[in-house]
């Protein structure tokens, strides 16, 4: 097989399996969207992000964490507040309310990844765990 063609039939079996661990969040009737959890879960690990901050983390662009945000803002599992350094930049924080509903949805998120990597053997995880380690490096570079 041509490295070209190798190279789209990963990205989408990648995509395919992307598709598929979000399907699978979303038959369990979630209060949380997976994008509202990852979000949550970001904030819960991090701390406080700027929008664009949020946005590069989670591979998003800058309008769609602010969609996501709107939508938990409205639950009050979020917080905006303003820089007092800089008026211009807002800060986004997670709540308590938040902080419960993430540690809630943590138990079937995890559930759902379970259901699609239990499959493998230790060792081809770890394996996964370091060819994704090192994708992403070079993305951040």
């Amino acid at each position: 097989m041509a490295e070209s063609e190798l190279l789209f039939e990963v990205a989408t079996m990648f995509r395919t399996l992307l598709k598929g661990i979000s399907q699978e969040w979303n038959k369990e009737n979630r209060v949380l969207s997976l994008p509202q959890f990852r979000v949550l879960y970001v904030l819960s690990k991090e701390g406080p992000r700027k929008v664009s901050q949020l946005a590069h983390a989670l591979c998003l662009t800058p309008a769609a964490i602010t969609g996501i945000t709107d939508k938990l803002l409205e639950e009050d599992y979020i917080k905006r507040e303003r820089a007092e350094q800089d008026r211009r930049v807002v800060n986004i924080s997670i709540t308590e309310k938040g902080e419960a509903i993430i540690k809630e949805a943590h138990a079937g998120h995890s559930e759902a990844l379970h259901s699609f990597f239990n499959l493998l053997p230790e060792e081809d995880m770890e394996h996964l765990r370091r060819i994704f380690g090192t994708m992403l490096k070079a993305i951040d570079k």
